[in-house]
């Protein structure tokens, strides 16, 4: 288990932010329990069954390219899902990880220093800020 001034920097990375859970059947519960405890903007879950043979359903979601984290929910998912899931997060330099099941908030935390993806977390974040604010930038320009 993580100590709790890890666990505060990890979430304070998270907040505000959106993570992307793709795969298995649609668990709401799981999903707002997700965002409320870690203070997500958005827990988006795009479902898939294992006989879903198309990535079409998540790749343009994934193509948004404004998720800090994808997490593939790998329990009813094909394998040729997880592979395409990898290969458009390696491409975007989104984090990704796999999951059998939809995490709870304390085992993400805990999965995610496993991995030592906390630094990577930390870069995505300014990533999508630095995004947004050229987006506002631009928008202001243009009116």
């Amino acid at each position: 288990m993580a100590s709790c001034e890890v666990t505060s920097s990890i979430t304070s990375v998270l907040a505000g932010q959106i993570v992307l859970l793709i795969g298995g059947q649609s668990r709401e519960s799981a999903r707002q329990r997700l965002e409320s405890q870690l203070r997500l903007r958005g827990a988006v879950h795009c479902p898939t069954q294992s006989h879903d043979a198309s990535s079409r359903r998540f790749q343009s979601r994934i193509d948004r390219n404004d998720a800090l984290l994808v997490v593939w929910i790998a329990g009813l998912s094909r394998t040729r899902h997880g592979e395409c899931i990898r290969s458009r997060c390696r491409a975007l330099r989104i984090p990704f990880i796999q999951c059998n099941r939809i995490p709870h908030p304390s085992a993400l935390i805990d999965h995610l220093l496993r991995l030592h993806l906390v630094p990577a977390l930390e870069h995505r974040a300014g990533l999508i800020r630095s995004a947004a604010h050229a987006s506002e930038a631009a928008a202001g320009a243009v009116s």
